[in-house]
């Protein structure tokens, strides 16, 4: 999920997994930190769910935050009773799925393995990162007090820092390290690039749907179409309403005089312009009840009925 295209679908995860865990004695959060003043040098936190202590800590050289994840993952392995761990880096989490780790993490986990201090049967889940604070009653948002304190323990020693020096993005962040790999994500990235116009509204019944898209490609069901697909059922594409034109999509949205009833003054083209481009419910089901308006009164023997209303 990308982390500006996919806001509220990741806000929605980290509301459900803090629920889910924020009881839970055997649930840890990690995450890491790079220091200021060192080259490949990442100081890592893994706090407990329920209580957001720290319970285990320490620092790590490799090149890449989701290598530094890596180890703190490690970390949290080593912690007693450990189930769950969550972590806001995915690149980590699909590398212990792949079983292809750093390999200070590898080190790490072979003699933790060794020792019979790995905790078994543990669950890897990955929580978006920089979701903010969360609502009161779904819980304090661990990550960020996991991100928090790794940040810490970057300073310890150094001259304290006033908040307002901190740089606004912090250089291992998920936003500007974002990186799409998965095929998945590579043809997600491509859709959502090329999306023109907003979705209809979840609201809209599906024939409001079906319209809505149809006026946003300009292929809305007229006359001079139908004449070609139900010539049994449309035997003229001349327009209804004033039976001059050909009743093509611009000469019924914009073009045919005079206006139908209850427009409302709408300016066409320019005011239906902006409003497919709405993603209000109101708006899209307006513009649609005033574009199936005018389709109605295309619709075969609605001649009679189009002339009384002018």
């Amino acid at each position: 999920m990308h982390p500006q295209n996919d806001h509220e679908r990741r806000r929605a995860r980290a509301i459900a997994l803090t629920k889910n865990h924020r009881d839970d004695p055997h649930a840890y959060y990690v995450d890491v930190a790079k220091y200021p003043h060192m080259k490949n040098a990442y100081a890592a936190a893994v706090l407990r769910a329920s209580t957001g202590e720290i319970t285990s800590a320490g620092s790590i050289r490799c090149k890449t935050p989701a290598q530094a994840e890596e180890y703190a993952i490690a970390l949290a392995m080593h912690t007693t009773g450990c189930h769950t761990i969550l972590s806001d880096a995915k690149t980590a989490v699909i590398n212990y799925s792949h079983d292809s780790v750093h390999p200070t993490t590898t080190r790490v986990l072979t003699a933790l393995t060794q020792h019979g201090r790995m905790a078994n049967n543990v669950t890897i889940k990955w929580f978006p990162a920089h979701t903010g604070d969360l609502n009161e009653p779904d819980g304090p948002n661990r990550n960020e007090e996991a991100d928090r304190e790794a940040h810490a323990l970057t300073r310890r020693g150094l001259p304290s820092l006033p908040l307002e020096s901190e740089p606004a993005t912090d250089p291992d962040s998920e936003d500007v390290n974002y990186a799409i790999t998965q095929y998945g994500e590579v043809l997600q990235w491509y859709r959502t690039s090329r999306i023109k116009y907003p979705p209809p509204h979840r609201d809209l019944t599906r024939n409001e749907a079906t319209i809505l898209r149809q006026l946003q490609a300009r292929a809305i069901w007229t006359p001079v179409l139908a004449k070609h697909i139900c010539p049994e059922i449309y035997h003229t594409d001349t327009c209804q309403r004033c039976g001059k034109a050909r009743a093509t999509q611009n000469h019924i949205l914009w073009e045919c005089l005079p206006p139908p009833p209850n427009t409302q003054n709408w300016q066409i083209p320019e005011e239906i312009d902006k409003k497919i481009t709405s993603e209000e419910y109101e708006t899209q089901r307006d513009t649609v009840r005033h574009v199936l308006k005018l389709l109605d009164l295309q619709k075969p023997g609605t001649t009679d009925r189009s002339q009384d209303v002018s």
